[in-house]
């Protein structure tokens, strides 16, 4: 895999709340779009047209369409499926590194905590990574 590759992979793993949120407010947005200048004119006049449309199905095709929400929605289920299959202490080194203590640290630190060495954390990472890379379909 390429170095670029595994950052980007690993960005979103340290991102994977803030993306959950992203994408809740994203649902929100489409679903209940905030009109700036709505139409105050709600009596039809004899100039009026009227135009029909299907407003579920309008909401629908622009929530399966839209491309943003589509791939943040596919990195949230890679990370979740990957992590979800680990074993409890492989979970608990990812969990503490990326999400609980993130920045916070080192890999020498992660290990201490853990009661693993600092060459096994490096390794549990570099899977993981790989496997969310493979199941988002990255080489």
């Amino acid at each position: 895999m390429k170095k670029a590759t595994f950052k980007y992979i690993e960005s979103a793993v340290f991102d994977y709340y803030d993306t959950l949120k992203r994408i809740e407010l994203k649902q929100e947005e489409i679903l209940h779009p905030f009109n700036e200048f709505p139409d105050e004119n709600t009596g039809a006049g004899s100039n009026s047209v009227m135009t029909i449309s299907d407003p579920t199905a309008k909401t629908g095709s622009i929530l399966a369409e839209e491309k943003e929400l589509k791939r943040m929605r596919e990195i949230v289920c890679a990370i979740h499926k990957v992590y979800h299959r680990l074993i409890d202490e492989k979970k608990e080194v990812i969990k503490l590194y990326y999400w609980d203590r993130p920045g916070e640290l080192t890999w020498d630190g992660v290990a201490q905590e853990t009661g693993t060495s600092r060459a096994t954390a490096l390794r549990w990472r570099k899977g993981f990574i790989l496997k969310v890379a493979r199941e988002l379909g990255e080489r």
